[in-house]
């Protein structure tokens, strides 16, 4: 399902997935929506029509593929305050009309842009914090103590209770047939989520949330037949408004006030429910996205737009204030929903049972969708996401905790203003760390030291740099290099410039660039400076690498944020190459491998020296602990070691090692004298060289033992080719080598165990013409 395209917002390739988790949304929404409306102090029919609204309307307009919206139950408080504070509910409806206007506006003006700068840590801890907010509201319902409306997710309830002495008080109150109930539902979903019952042809397709339900009715209607006394009844079932005829229906639909425009009080309200439904809808699809098993991004300056439409829809019909609500949205995401038609599909759901079959919906134990919403906790909270945040290190796990604590002890909205007070602290922290570079350089004529400014300095960086400008030492020259920043605060600069005075004094040179321009403020007579080429001549080449570092460190984050954590976890490689120093040779390049992938030795002319312990070190690493299936030793043409050995002149120290090459210069003498062409001669040893360090591997103790335990090794040979830039595998047969001198070379072999001969099958290419690109690609892979 992930490999195929999806179309696009209202794409019915996936009606089924769509399906699933549309209906399952709508067995959640009922008793939540009702108890919303309950909280709030709002007609329970006004929850509904909020949910037909998410689902119709902002569901249509959004651009979030896995977003459902609905009413709110961050926004409980507030909506009992302005209907307190208003008088009356059609007055407070008209408030919610305005408050979706409001938020058109803010969609238009790019407000949206907002919900990027939350930290990934909080948006996890929120996501986890509604997990376990969900396991604890719902064990009272799971074990029919159901004193407390569904919906409600502060941690201080309006009956004077607390999350926590719910969960006491409800265990001091059972009811057996809930918990009978609550089981079996939860065994239903374990079992639903069996991989054996998701392939079943039949079962598959069935929702488990569905069967829980329907279970759920048919158990209380069965204990009801056989005892009265144990069945379910009043406020342990869902309780839907019911109207007798069309008519009936239609008066539970409110219009608002327009009486009051003019009310100021009317604005207040609207502006707070603004502001509070626009960021709690930016969390959350911040957060439904990070649930997205297809990572999809949904644009927030759109979905403030539906989201406010939807508002204005909700507040002349009648309905409360919606926003993204996560807890619909994942329990559809994790009933397998992948287009936005899962939200629609949802909100006619709504419609279609609560016009034509309310009384069924009112036989629905709540101790039934009590455990479907437990399990959705589980899976929303799951210690490996613990685990995860804690092998990223104290910087994101302390916010994702903090964040966790502070919902669960508050509500959503204030632990998230908690939670993003930790983590802009670290962020803080980090740039006051991180606003420049410091590099100490020695010189002929002195002591060069260079600060390099990063891209963005602001007034946050001032502490850290006065620090750095007063450790200055004395009689030095100072380069503060300003040349990449594309801003740099007023009070960075006045402080560079207030630095002029304090430098003269202690007979210290600064240069301060910037844009390119070098302005000298400092330039006491006595100060020295290094002699020959100017110091930016000079370090220009070596500054440039970390330019270019800091531009790859860029690319990779933005391709994966996590790509340098997942390095820092360990490696798992697969070849280990042992190959030439040679610049020209660049290893991941060639092969087209990524960091990770291959241990790398690299040695003058490629060489495996019996008595080189830095390369049998690496050999014995590579096979013993990193467990590589291939070695493989890589010269190349042009190599400047093998063409030092032919030649006969002292190069000093280099010679000692150059000896190993002529070895095998002596070693095949006959053939190598009957090349008559110099290049065709050179190119040769050097396949040669290849081939012997190759049979060096096997004469090693460590191979040796590797073959003796079976392990999976195979040593190759190549070539590269610095002028076509392809690899030649030299095939070498080491089994028909060690035939005849094995027993000379063997140390630990035992019978049987002799070293593995390789296969190798021939890959023909046929080169168009002009298609040489494509065969070397075609070749590298």
């Amino acid at each position: 399902m992930t490999s195929k395209k999806i179309k696009g917002s209202f794409d019915l390739s996936y009606i089924r997935n769509d399906f699933r988790g549309g209906l399952v949304a709508f067995l959640v929404a009922v008793p939540l929506c009702l108890g919303i409306a309950l909280a709030s102090g709002a007609p329970l029919f006004s929850g509904i029509i909020a949910g037909i609204v998410g689902g119709l309307v902002v569901g249509a307009l959004s651009g979030s593929a896995l977003s459902i919206a609905g009413p709110a139950a961050g926004l409980t408080v507030i909506v009992l305050n302005s209907i307190e504070k208003l008088g009356q509910f059609d007055i407070f409806l008209l408030a919610v009309a305005i408050a979706g206007v409001m938020q058109v506006i803010l969609g238009f003006i790019r407000a949206g842009s907002v919900g990027h700068f939350f930290p990934s840590a909080v948006i996890k801890g929120m996501l986890a914090a509604i997990g376990l907010t969900l396991i604890l509201k719902q064990i009272p319902h799971a074990v029919g103590y159901d004193a407390d409306a569904e919906g409600e997710f502060e941690f201080l309830q309006r009956d004077g209770e607390n999350t926590l002495s719910e969960i006491v008080r409800a265990f001091s109150n059972p009811n057996t047939t809930a918990i009978i109930i609550a089981l079996v539902a939860a065994a239903i979903m374990l079992l639903w989520d069996r991989p054996a019952v998701k392939k079943n042809a039949w079962l598959g397709t069935l929702p488990g949330p569905l069967v829980v339900v329907v279970f759920g009715i048919v158990m209380n209607e069965i204990f009801r037949l056989i005892n009265p006394a144990m069945a379910l009844g009043g406020n342990h079932l869902v309780q839907l408004p019911r109207a007798s005829e069309v008519g009936g229906f239609l008066n539970l639909f409110t219009l608002p006030d327009f009486s009051q425009f003019v009310n100021p009080q009317v604005y207040i309200s609207a502006a707070t429910i603004a502001m509070v439904a626009s960021l709690e809808t930016l969390l959350n699809v911040e957060a439904t996205d990070k649930l997205d098993p297809l990572k999809r991004n949904s644009p927030p300056n759109r979905e403030l737009k539906a989201q406010g439409v939807g508002n204005m829809v909700s507040g002349l019909i009648g309905g409360l204030p919606v926003t993204s609500v996560i807890i619909r949205s994942s329990v559809s995401i994790m009933a397998g929903s992948v287009t936005k038609m899962a939200a629609i599909i949802h909100g006619v759901l709504l419609v279609v049972c609560v016009l034509l079959i309310p009384g069924l919906l009112n036989k629905i134990p709540l101790a039934s969708l009590a455990a479907i919403l437990i399990l959705t906790g589980y899976k929303l909270a799951k210690i490996k996401l613990f685990k995860d945040m804690y092998r990223q290190g104290f910087t994101q796990f302390l916010p994702f905790v903090v964040t966790i604590i502070a919902i669960l002890f508050t509500d959503l909205l204030i632990g998230i203003g908690i939670g993003l007070v930790v983590g802009i602290f670290f962020i803080l922290r980090e740039n006051y760390r991180t606003s420049h570079g410091f590099q100490r350089e020695s010189h002929q004529g002195g002591e060069l030291i260079r600060i390099n400014l990063n891209e963005h300095v602001s007034f946050l960086n001032k502490g850290a740099i006065i620090k750095i400008l007063e450790n200055l030492p004395e009689n030095t020259t100072v380069e503060i290099d300003g040349t990449h920043s594309q801003f740099i605060d007023h009070d960075i600069l006045e402080l560079i410039q207030d630095f002029r005075d304090t430098a003269r004094r202690r007979n210290i040179r600064m240069n301060f660039l910037r844009k390119g321009e070098e302005e000298l403020l400092t330039p006491p007579a006595e100060a020295t400076q290094p002699t020959g080429r100017s110091q930016q001549t000079q370090f220009e080449e070596y500054n440039r690498l970390f330019v270019n570092n800091r531009k790859w460190v860029e690319e990779r984050l933005h391709a994966d944020p996590n790509y340098f954590n997942n390095m820092a976890m360990g490696q798992s490689p697969k070849f280990l190459m042992i190959g030439c120093s040679d610049s020209r040779v660049p290893v991941s390049e060639i092969t087209g491998t990524a960091p990770g992938e291959v241990f790398v030795h690299r040695n003058v002319a490629n060489m495996v020296v019996s008595t080189d312990l830095n390369l049998l070190s690496v050999l014995q690493y590579a096979v013993e602990v990193l467990k590589v299936e291939h070695v493989i030793v890589c010269g190349h043409y042009g190599c400047g070691g093998v063409k030092a050995a032919m030649q006969d002149k002292d190069l000093g120290l280099i010679n000692k090692w150059l000896r190993n090459i002529k070895d095998v210069i002596r070693l095949h003498r006959s053939e190598l004298n009957e090349i008559g062409n110099e290049d065709q001669r050179f190119k040769r040893l050097v396949e040669l060289n290849v081939i012997e360090q190759v049979y060096n591997l096997h004469k090693t103790s460590i191979i040796q033992k590797a073959y003796q335990r079976d392990a999976s090794i195979h040593v190759h040979g190549w070539v590269y080719d610095i002028r076509e830039g392809l690899i030649k595998d030299l095939k070498v047969d080491v089994q028909k080598t060690f035939e005849e001198y094995g027993e000379i070379y063997r140390y630990f072999i035992a019978p049987g165990k002799e070293p593995k001969k390789e296969v190798v099958k021939k890959i023909v290419l046929t080169v168009p013409e002009g298609g040489e690109s494509e065969y070397n690609d075609k070749l590298r892979r």
